[in-house]
């Protein structure tokens, strides 16, 4: 199974900074599990292969909650620094 997940950001920054909060899970991914992730202008871009349906569904759960939790703190964060 495959899947592709573009996400689109408010600025490249965001997506490169969403792209880099998550490619730690690229590492720990379980054996027979492929998940990249990269940004390329304002869209965050990952890739997710695997075998198993089970573990494929709840690597794409997971890579999607991480994703959004980023994508909230980092809107928290700008909004923080507004005067």
């Amino acid at each position: 199974m495959r899947m592709t997940i573009k996400i689109r950001h408010a600025s490249h920054k965001f997506a490169e900074s969403v792209a880099k909060s998550v490619s730690p899970d690229n590492l720990k991914a379980p054996p027979n599990v492929i998940v990249k992730t990269r940004a390329r202008e304002n869209i965050t871009t990952s890739i997710v292969k695997c075998e198993r349906l089970e573990t494929f569904i709840t690597t794409v759960d997971d890579l999607l909650l991480c994703m959004d939790a980023a994508q909230k703190t980092l809107e928290e964060v700008k909004t923080d620094r507004r005067p």
